[in-house]
């Protein structure tokens, strides 16, 4: 943006007094030395004079008076309970606002289904049994627990083709488990 663009984006401004005194210091100076900028503060100062001319030509024909009892009456009466209802909730819902939604509501389903052994009838059910321990050397007892159903299983077996695979190591006294 050139220096011309700039100062005839605060031209408005400058005429209306809104800027400070070094802006308008700056912006006088360019509008003395610049015939493109000074053109168009004539035409700033034209369409005011205009809108002036109109409006106080047009002032006392407008009836304020239904303006000021309508102002007052929408003052005093209140909305619906639906809306203002219907603004908190839009309000309380602004972009800002629901950028914790999405993360809070995330941890929350995350809690939830973590937690199913609280809320049994989420589970799904399955058919699985895990063993809890076999004994020393994996060879005679397992114990196979299933826990949907709370079933222990203790099995004893023996070697099926007859050898005795722990008759090389001495037998240890007491239980093998």
């Amino acid at each position: 943006m050139n220096e011309c663009e700039r100062i005839e984006q605060s031209l408005g401004r400058w005429l209306d007094g809104e800027l400070s005194a070094a802006e308008s210091e700056v912006v006088r100076a360019h509008v003395s030395g610049c015939a493109r900028c000074g053109a168009a503060q004539k035409t700033f100062e034209k369409l005011e004079r205009v809108i002036g001319n109109v409006l106080v030509a047009a002032a006392p024909r407008i009836e304020f008076a239904s303006f000021w009892r309508d102002l007052e009456r929408r003052m005093h009466d209140r909305p619906p309970w639906h809306k203002e209802l219907g603004e908190r909730v839009h309000a309380w819902f602004a972009a800002p606002r629901t950028a914790w939604v999405i993360p809070a509501l995330i941890v929350v389903v995350l809690a939830v289904f973590s937690y199913d052994s609280y809320f049994p009838f989420w589970r799904s059910r399955s058919n699985l049994a895990t063993v809890e321990s076999i004994d020393a050397y994996g060879r005679s007892v397992a114990i196979l627990r299933e826990d949907e159903s709370k079933t222990t299983v203790i099995w004893l077996y023996q070697n099926q083709e007859g050898d005795d695979e722990a008759a090389e190591e001495t037998p240890q006294p007491g239980p093998a488990f």
